[in-house]
């Protein structure tokens, strides 16, 4: 009797199997065949024209006995067609080599990859033999050249499972590792003796939304306890088989140290898994300069030849992948913590990362977030931080300063690339022209600029070469960034469509092309409904509406709205009528200062004021100290590194009495935690708007009736609200806020607010 059933991807098993050699970053053109979406469209719309019987993405499992276990391999080959009385599995591969340099021997991988999915095929639809044929699509030039293999079923058979044995190990531990964990999950309870209000309703509302396989938006004010109350559901729901994994998604280094504590809390209380905290290579890396390739680094040198027993026995030895650990293991083996920490990844249970590990398109997961993404629980904390982050991400940009550049270094070396990256130059220098006659500094268009992408894809194909032949001569780095700064640019052209516009800037000299996303919605949507279940939580997700409609949910999404469990009296809030608007904010400086002195003088201790802007708070606090001295002040600068900001934090202790003078939605305006004595209020002047700039007007445009609200209004009051967050973040505590702008006395913002500060002095 068979004991279990687990499911493995056919990418993952070939990767892990016959991956070998060293980690090298070096351009090498072979390792640098892309993957494009479109380029897969426009060959499959091709074979559509061409063949009679002719299937795209389709769909293939088949289930294997590995000794008494059921391993099921899955995937989706690009095509299969049918002609005649010939089969073939069509594997797509897209590229800027120019073609006359692919073989038929170019990537193992790839053909094993087909051969696999041939297997399957072949197996279920009992054919002797089948075809393989390998397609690879030049994206410049659209040329297309193919490679045929044909394969009996015993020789395709005898590979397959020559894989698999390969593999088997791995499939036994992965099996005695998951049933070890599942045995803990049924025994797990709630790590604390009683709920928080509104922390049981939070954690059933999770558990319900991914039985559910559903999207939920909770807002869960501060004190209701947001990361155990998601993890805990989360992690019963994997225990019966409810998903693969969970992934927690975080904006800051702060929440991914919480997320990491939740999961030891739970660990304590006899949970068993295996979590993975993902660390940015820049980072992590051990080396003074992020060079990954064999000559350079150590850490790289035949890692891939290492590195499957290493994951072998770590997964044996170990259940926790900090940072800390990671490093550890990858000096004691000499491999690179970077990329270990990603092969980690495809065994563990919980991984905790940043955002752009899951939505970023150059930098997502491709294992988790385009293969096996129905298979992922998500878990995004602070989502509220995703929309800004989620317009860059999917964002790209382009300036004429490194094109030109970049034409310098190669003159004289490269006459196809410096007449490709001139003519781009040329290109812009019409885009300069434009913006000279209309005598304006900026412009955007809902339209792109089609004729710059075959510049662009012209460059590509030319540097691909020289990427090759040139390396170790001068320049080459930047025009390696160039070259990867243009491919970014096209890859994210793919996307354009009514919710991008092209936004042309000038910069003094410089001009810049910028591909701007104003809704990300739909580019979210990608991974938010394709997830297996969704969370999306914050303390501040007001409107609710408004998030919704931006990060990817829909009509179907569910929603929460908790109010706050500490009792309303602890929080008091005060309003100013001071006028804050730009033109007048000037003109009103010398009341605004006696407002803070006087509301600061009214019960002692320590403040944070948060001004609109840097240059407002310099003109404020300068006369502020010319009013009242600058004894028991300080200030907020621009651009601190980590160990300035701990600095100015350690000036927050029980009877230090300052005011800190800082700027709203800056790195003491939300993730930082000031318990007890250490912050008793805030001042939080004007509301919140988001800096004037070509962007936010674009969006304001954009969305039309409701454009001001998107644009200023609601990022601006979640500003506000994540200051005032920083007062009460115990039970115990007991603090006071001023709001000072006559704004907050108007209708739109008085239901914008909580509710529990209705009751406003």
């Amino acid at each position: 009797m068979r004991r279990t059933i687990i499911k493995e991807s056919v990418r993952g098993i070939i990767e892990y199997v016959l991956k070998e050699g060293s980690i090298d970053d070096r351009y090498l053109g072979r390792t640098r065949a892309i993957e494009g979406t479109l380029a897969h469209q426009k060959l499959q719309k091709l074979n559509e024209n061409i063949y009679e019987n002719y299937n795209k993405e389709v769909q293939l499992e088949e289930e294997f006995i590995i000794d008494d276990i059921g391993l099921i391999v899955e995937g989706r080959a690009d095509g299969i067609i049918i002609d005649g009385d010939k089969v073939y599995i069509e594997e797509i591969k897209s590229t800027y080599r120019d073609l006359i340099n692919i073989d038929e021997d170019y990537n193992e991988l790839h053909w094993a990859q087909g051969k696999f999915y041939a297997y399957i095929y072949a197996l279920k639809n009992k054919l002797n033999e089948i075809y393989v044929r390998l397609s690879y699509f030049q994206i410049e030039t659209e040329e297309v050249k193919s490679f045929d293999k044909k394969f009996q079923i015993k020789e395709l058979e005898e590979f397959i499972y020559n894989i698999l044995s390969e593999y088997k190990k791995m499939i036994i531990l992965s099996l005695e590792l998951k049933e070890e964990r599942d045995e803990s999950i049924k025994e797990l309870k709630f790590p604390f003796e009683k709920y928080r209000k509104g922390q049981k309703k939070l954690a059933v509302t999770c558990y319900n939304t991914i039985k559910e396989r559903r999207i939920l938006f909770a807002q869960a004010p501060t004190g209701i306890g947001k990361t155990i109350s998601t993890l805990f559901p989360a992690v019963k729901s994997l225990g019966e088989g409810k998903g693969s994994r969970i992934m927690y998604l975080t904006a800051k280094t702060i929440t991914r140290t919480v997320a990491e504590d939740t999961v030891e809390t739970l660990k304590e209380k006899g949970l068993v898994c295996r979590n993975i905290t993902l660390t940015a290579k820049e980072k992590i890396c051990f080396k003074e300069k992020v060079k990954c390739n064999p000559d350079y680094c150590e850490y790289a040198l035949n890692y891939y030849d290492k590195i499957n027993e290493v994951i072998y026995f770590l997964l044996k030895k170990e259940n926790n992948f900090s940072r800390t650990n990671i490093e550890k293991y990858a000096k004691e083996y000499k491999v690179c913590p970077f990329e270990l920490s990603l092969d980690l990844s495809l065994w563990c249970d919980l991984i905790i990362c940043d955002y752009n590990y899951a939505f970023d398109p150059k930098a997502r997961l491709k294992r988790f977030f385009e293969e096996d993404i129905n298979s992922n629980i998500l878990l995004v904390d602070e989502g509220h931080n995703l929309i800004n982050r989620a317009r860059e991400m999917f964002s790209t940009e382009l300036y004429k300063s490194k094109i030109l550049s970049g034409s310098k270094i190669v003159k004289g070396r490269a006459r196809k690339l410096y007449k490709s990256l001139k003519d781009i130059n040329s290109f812009f220098i019409e885009l300069r022209r434009e913006l000279q006659e209309k005598e304006i500094n900026s412009l955007y268009k809902k339209e792109e600029y089609k004729e710059l992408y075959k510049l662009l894809s012209r460059f590509l194909k030319e540097c691909d070469e020289y990427l090759i032949i040139a390396q170790n001569t001068e320049g080459y780095e930047e025009i390696k960034d160039l070259y990867f700064d243009i491919r970014s640019f096209i890859s994210i052209s793919e996307l354009y469509d009514d919710n991008y516009v092209t936004l042309i800037e000038q910069e003094r000299s410089d001009i810049k092309i910028k591909l701007f996303c104003i809704n990300p919605s739909k580019n979210l949507g990608e991974i938010v409904r394709k997830s297996y279940s969704s969370i999306i939580f914050s303390a501040t997700l007001t409107p609710l509406s408004y998030y919704i409609n931006l990060l990817g949910g829909d009509i179907d999404s569910y929603r929460l709205r908790l109010p706050s469990p500490f009792s309303k009296e602890n929080l008091r809030v005060y309003k100013n009528p001071l006028n804050m608007r730009y033109k007048y904010r000037d003109k009103n400086i010398d009341k605004l200062c006696e407002i803070i002195k006087n509301f600061t003088n009214e019960e002692i201790g320590n403040y944070m004021i948060f001004f609109p802007s840097y240059e407002y708070l310099k003109k404020v606090y300068l006369r502020y100290v010319e009013l009242y001295g600058e004894e028991r002040t300080i200030v907020q600068g621009e651009a601190l590194t980590e160990a300035e900001k701990e600095g100015f934090l350690s000036n927050f202790y029980e009877g230090a009495n300052i005011s800190a003078f800082c700027v709203i939605g800056g790195m003491f305006s939300e993730g930082i935690d000031l318990p007890g004595k250490k912050l008793i209020g805030s001042i939080v002047i004007g509301v919140g708007f988001p800096k004037i700039s070509n962007e936010t007007n674009i969006i304001m445009d954009y969305f039309k009736d409701e454009g001001f609200d998107y644009a200023y209004v609601y990022p601006g009051i979640n500003k506000v609200m994540q200051a005032i967050g920083r007062v009460i973040r115990r039970e115990e505590d007991k603090g006071r806020v001023l709001l000072i702008d006559d704004r907050y006395f108007n209708r739109k913002y008085i239901d914008l607010l909580p509710s529990d500060w209705q009751g406003m002095e």
